[in-house]
Order: structure tokens, then C-alpha cells, then sequence
């Protein structure tokens, strides 16, 4: 019978030789192989081959890689959360998502639902987008940093908007999200090609503001809602994308992920908290607690025959006795005068 990690139990055993994906801060993904210690279920122990990563290099709980597995001539790709490090060279990776044959993916992505502006760009030129966005971006890193109004206000002086940006807001828009692009369900499509000003809000600790152009990759064909209306997925690379805020981006993909597999464990440790207690009653339990059923009810039954009785005939009090042995005697006594 096939589960939701037959597929993983298929592709990787102890022994296996795979390769991993590690994202570097400055972008890109640096490529190092490890032999499989151990595997179960969406768990997985392995060694990496270096002793010792470059310095640029870093893997920490909670980073998200890509895991590859060859079958003949194909490479097989699924993307993974690393959960526990045993060691320098020992990781623990739990894996998420299905091993798809694709070219090899720049960033990782997961689906989200997060609070978005967006305004598609009609006629601007690329170079009038570009200036728009290193003014927002800059003034989001001056807010930040805890400049006052009034020096952001000096600085953003300096800089004339290509022209005003008509946004349109999300409150909680479904999308899938990644280092490298975003692909967004819009109540409008868009042109290939077209541009797109972006802010994304990223419920991180503190919160933070993203601001990024995207250029529009791919259409998916239009969905229809209950009410009649039309979403439409827009996929988009990001044309304009400061390094920093890519690192939040990769931040937010590793906290739904860790959320994810908290909700995962929650759910697991339940399910067998309650086969633990199903395979804990036996059939001394149960007849124990039958037993005791059935004598409730015995007894049950006895009150209201009793209290049955007593409404019929009720027991005579001390008073009442009294005045009926008193009349006794006086009849006793009449009769012999």
C-alpha cells in the first residue's frame, strides 16, 4: 500500500550516494555530494564528503537545500529542511516535496500566502523601473536602519519618480515564492516580458519590506471562482532584487517550512498518542469497565423501583402511628365501659 513517503522509501537507502544543494547569501547554490547514513520515512541521515566547506559556505538548522539523486542518465531533485546537525559532517534533512526531473533550480521555492502590492508596468522603460526601485529600496533600508522622516525625506530629495506607481493591494495573496522569482495569482494577466514593481510583506521577526521589479515569464490559463471572477497565476523572475532582501526571502521560505513540519509532528505525535492508548486497552480493561457499566445500571434500575413503590404506597410517619393506636384504644375502652 503506497503512503505519502513510499516514494522517498523507492529512490533512497543507507549506502546511497546523493547530491546537495547549499544556497551561498550572495546568491547562487554550491554543489557537494554525501553517502546516506540512514532513511525513513521523510528523514534522512547523511555524511557530506568535505571535512571542512569553504568559508563562503554554511549549512545551519533550518537552511533549505535541494537533494539529487541520479536514475541512469536523469537527475531527480526534491528540496529539504535540515532539522539537526550530528556533527561537522552529519546532517539531518527532511524532505518535502515530490523528486521531479527538471533542470536544476537556481533558489527554492514553497507556496505561501503573504500580503502584497503590485503595479504592472505599461510603457516605462527598464532604465526609469530600475531608478523607481533603488529609491524605494533605499528608503526601506534608511526606515530600517532607524533613520528620522526628516533625513530620509533630505536624501530621497535627490532622486524625481520616473513616474507615480498606481498599486494595487492583496491582503493575502496565494503565491510561491523563491530567491529567484514568484509566480503570483493576480485578479488581471499580464504580457511576457511585461515588468511588474513588487512589495512584499514578510511577517518575519521584525517584519520586513521587500521591494522588487519582476518580469513576467508565464501565463497560466485563467481560474474561475464561485463569484464569478477570474485569477490568474503570473509567473515572474526578479529583474531587480537587492542581495539583502533575497536573504529575507530565503528566511520566510525557512520559516514556513519549519512551521510546516511543526504542524507535520503535532499531527504524528497525536495519531500515535491515540494508537498508543487504542493498543493499551485490553480485554481485562474492557471487561472491567463493562462490569461496572452493568452494575450502574443495576443499581439504577432498583432506585426506581424503590422510589416507584414509595410514590404508590408511602411509609407511615411516627405522628401518624400515634393517632391511630390512640383511636384504637378509645374504641377498645367504648366497647367496655
Amino acid at each position: 500500500m503506497e503512503d505519502e513517503y513510499s516514494e522517498y522509501r523507492a529512490l533512497l537507502a543507507p549506502g546511497m550516494r546523493i547530491e546537495i544543494g547549499i544556497p551561498l547569501a550572495g546568491g547562487g547554490v554550491f554543489r557537494d555530494w554525501g553517502v546516506i547514513s540512514e532513511s525513513g520515512g521523510d528523514l534522512l541521515q547523511m555524511q557530506i564528503s568535505r571535512d571542512v566547506l569553504p568559508a563562503n559556505v554554511r549549512v545551519d538548522v533550518g537552511f533549505i537545500l535541494d537533494v539529487s539523486i541520479r536514475l541512469g542518465k536523469d537527475s531527480y531533485t526534491c528540496s529539504g529542511i535540515v532539522t539537526d546537525r550530528l556533527g561537522a559532517r552529519i546532517l539531518l534533512i527532511r524532505l518535502f516535496g515530490r523528486f521531479t526531473l527538471s533542470e536544476r533550480r537556481q533558489f527554492f521555492r514553497a507556496d505561501m500566502a503573504l500580503k502584497v502590492r503590485y503595479d504592472i508596468v505599461d510603457e516605462s522603460s527598464r532604465k526609469e523601473v530600475e531608478q523607481d526601485w533603488e529609491v524605494r529600496k533605499e528608503r526601506e533600508q534608511m526606515k530600517f536602519q532607524g533613520y528620522d522622516d526628516f533625513v530620509i525625506a533630505a536624501q530621497m530629495a535627490r532622486f524625481q519618480p520616473a513616474k507615480p506607481i498606481a498599486w494595487q493591494d492583496l491582503l493575502r495573496a496565494q503565491l510561491n515564492l523563491g530567491g529567484g522569482g514568484i509566480c503570483l495569482r493576480m485578479p488581471m494577466t499580464a504580457r511576457p516580458e511585461q515588468l511588474v514593481n513588487l512589495e512584499l510583506y514578510l511577517p518575519l521577526d521584525p517584519p520586513r519590506l521587500v521591494h522588487a521589479v519582476g518580469q513576467v515569464i508565464h501565463m497560466k490559463p485563467p481560474l474561475t471562482l464561485r463569484d464569478g471572477s477570474s485569477r490568474y497565476d503570473v509567473g515572474m523572475e526578479f529583474l531587480f532584487l537587492d542581495e539583502r532582501d533575497r536573504d529575507l526571502i530565503f528566511k520566510q521560505i525557512s520559516s514556513v517550512q519549519i512551521a510546516h513540519l511543526r504542524k507535520v509532528a503535532d499531527k504524528r505525535e497525536l495519531e500515535e498518542h491515540e494508537e498508543t492508548q487504542s493498543a493499551h486497552l485490553t480485554w481485562k480493561q474492557v471487561i472491567t469497565r463493562l462490569a461496572w457499566t452493568l452494575l450502574f445500571l443495576l443499581l439504577a434500575f432498583l432506585a426506581g423501583r424503590y422510589l416507584i413503590s414509595y410514590s404508590k404506597a408511602p411509609p407511615e410517619n411516627e405522628i401518624q402511628k400515634t393517632y391511630e393506636e390512640s383511636i384504637r384504644k378509645y374504641r377498645h375502652l367504648d366497647k367496655n365501659p
